[in-house]
């Protein structure tokens, strides 16, 4: 989820600060660009990152030109073995609030159009998912395009908060590497490209909120409050028996983490 929206929900769901680093390169790869979708992923993590910075990467022997993006977002923590927590007796209990990510499904709005068909027919693959494809079901892609008001408007909606969070993102950036900014915990650049897959990491939202003080976006009571509401909420989850036992760790350090922090204000 957006930043903002995590803060805006943080009584339902244990959030992390996801730190992503993409790579790719500033031309189309001959041959590797079928779906037409370079120049569409391009736009997109304009719109999400942070930050943007020119480098260069070996590519059949040459060095050639990359932009490296750096993208913060809010993980809501799996403390259900696989299912969302605000799942109750079939139903999304915080439906009128749910946030964008839900209001997208099955076409994720930091995925785009060129691949929401094959985004859609794996969805409706997933075991367990319960599918419309009957003939009168809501037609979401015609021709390629996604023409399903309420998903392409969340989609848009999606971009147009990422934009209100760029300040909020941008802040956050500047004290990734920043050895004055330590008492963070944000991940190394050269850790997220040490790390698996497009270069991700988690921590506690911790850093994320600081910095909105730092900057005027929240005020120390309202950075107290987040940490009060995540530290009910994790008590909430650590005493669940559907908490897996990896999961319940990680929310024992967050809970340690959030109380020192509270007592230290």
């Amino acid at each position: 989820m957006a930043l903002s929206e995590a803060a805006a929900l943080a009584d339902h769901f244990v959030f992390r600060l996801m730190v992503s680093l993409y790579w790719l390169p500033d031309r189309p790869v001959p041959g590797q660009n079928a779906d037409g979708g370079f120049y569409e992923r391009k736009r997109l993590l304009a719109d999400f990152a942070a930050r943007a910075s020119p480098t260069k990467a070996f590519r059949d022997g040459k060095r050639v030109p990359y932009t490296k993006y750096l993208v913060f977002s809010a993980l809501a923590a799996d403390t259900r073995a696989g299912h969302c927590v605000a799942l109750m007796d079939g139903g999304c209990a915080i439906y009128p609030q749910r946030p964008l990510a839900c209001r997208t499904v099955p076409l994720h709005y930091s995925r785009g159009d060129h691949s929401a068909a094959s985004d859609l027919a794996a969805f409706v693959a997933s075991p367990g998912y319960r599918c419309d494809t009957s003939d009168t079901a809501p037609v979401l892609i015609d021709n390629g395009r996604i023409v399903d008001e309420p998903v392409a408007t969340a989609r848009h909606q999606a971009r147009q908060v990422a934009l209100n969070d760029r300040r909020w993102s941008t802040a956050i950036a500047r004290q990734v590497g920043n050895p004055a900014a330590a008492d963070l915990a944000l991940p190394t650049i050269a850790e997220l490209q040490a790390s698996a897959g497009a270069g991700a990491m988690t921590t506690t939202m911790a850093p994320a909120w600081r910095v909105a003080v730092d900057i005027g976006l929240m005020t120390p009571g309202d950075y107290q409050a987040l940490l009060a509401r995540q530290l009910a909420l994790l008590g909430r989850e650590i005493a669940t028996a559907d908490c897996p036992p990896t999961t319940r760790e990680t929310l024992l350090a967050m809970h340690t983490e959030y109380q020192r922090l509270r007592e230290n204000r």
